[in-house]
């Protein structure tokens, strides 16, 4: 799960060292048991540490083998049935994320570039060690290419462009100012203040994908944000962290992917529009610029308006309530009269 181009593992960590200096509750005798790594809940393995603080996410525990969970007093009894430790806390988030901060560490093993004769960089553009340029990429002034960060074949990245924790595809375009594998946004509070939740996950890019300028695509926190094959994206567009979209989509400018979105193969989105997080678009759908998306979508439909609704069921919105707005007022007319 952790990219070793990117991360260290400095573990593993007894959880007595773990939950050292926090307002968690944990039974002595579970003191010594090693954590290994952290985990998203629903694909933890054993060694794990995890979290649970929302009721809609127990069914992530289905096919959990997390060693540990950080849990709220209410969601508790369901760790156990499960066989997973459970770690009473009133911020599981925050804990977790200060966990996390103890468990990984942000760098990289590889300290040696491939970059192929045939890539050309221009000389005000910097490159990170363990950096891979494949033959035909083109890296224009003044951009950063992060350590450990791969680029395909033929892949074009214009000048002011920050690439890190990230793997790009062969014949690429990376516009202008497109910031790819920064820290998705979280923060959490627990007892000690706030806390921004660390980001240990990549950017996967396929094929064929081209990046508008000013766009910025952030990397998962426990997984991937993956972009697939003939994926287009258009200016000032943000993509959150863990989004999954399909190939042959096409995000038009300003659109707002929330995180953990699921989107299908050849998704088309007009300008503005916006996603709520962890939805499911399904394959072919079309969402009209400006809508706001609350809900899934199943595969093949049509969407628009605030909150978006299938779009032949928003046009009848719209016509009903201009001819509301039209309709004469009673005690207008009868003014009129006398």
């Amino acid at each position: 799960m952790f990219d070793p181009r990117f991360y260290t593992l400095t573990g593993p960590l007894s959880l007595a060292d773990l939950i050292e200096g926090l307002d968690v509750e944990l039974e002595p005798h579970f003191y010594d048991e090693e954590i290994k790594a952290p985990s998203a809940l629903a694909n933890a393995e054993a060694g794990a540490l995890s979290f649970l603080h929302d009721k809609r996410r127990k069914s992530d525990l289905e096919g959990s083998k997390a060693t540990a969970c950080l849990v709220t007093h209410r969601l508790a009894p369901a760790i156990g049935e499960r066989k997973i430790i459970p770690i009473l806390s009133a911020s599981p988030r925050a804990h977790f994320a200060r966990m996390c901060e103890k468990l990984v560490s942000v760098e990289t093993q590889n300290k040696d570039q491939n970059i192929s004769s045939e890539a050309e960089v221009h000389p005000t553009a910097i490159i990170g060690p363990g950096v891979h340029l494949a033959k035909g990429v083109k890296i224009g002034p003044f951009s950063v290419i992060g350590h450990g960060v791969s680029v395909g074949e033929n892949t074009e990245v214009d000048p002011h462009v920050t690439l890190s924790f990230c793997e790009i595809g062969k014949n690429c375009r990376i516009k202008a100012g497109a910031v790819i594998g920064g820290s998705g946004f979280g923060v959490a509070k627990d007892e000690l203040g706030l806390i921004n939740i660390p980001h240990f996950g990549r950017v996967l890019l396929g094929d064929r994908v081209s990046v508008g300028s000013q766009t910025c695509i952030d990397r998962g926190q426990l997984g991937d944000t993956v972009l697939g094959d003939d994926v287009k994206v258009d200016n000032l567009v943000q993509i959150a962290h863990n989004v999954e979209i399909g190939d042959g989509s096409m995000l038009a400018g300003h659109v707002g992917v929330s995180g953990s979105c699921i989107i299908g193969k050849n998704v088309q989105m007009g300008g503005n529009v916006g996603l709520a997080d962890h939805l499911n678009i399904g394959d072919n759908v079309m969402i009209a610029a400006r809508a706001g998306v609350m809900h899934d979508i199943p595969a093949g439909e049509a969407w628009s308006g605030i909150p978006a609704m299938p779009i032949r069921e928003h046009m009848r919105v719209v016509n009903a309530t201009r001819k509301l707005a039209q309709r004469p007022k009673k005690n207008a007319s009868k003014k009129d009269d006398s």
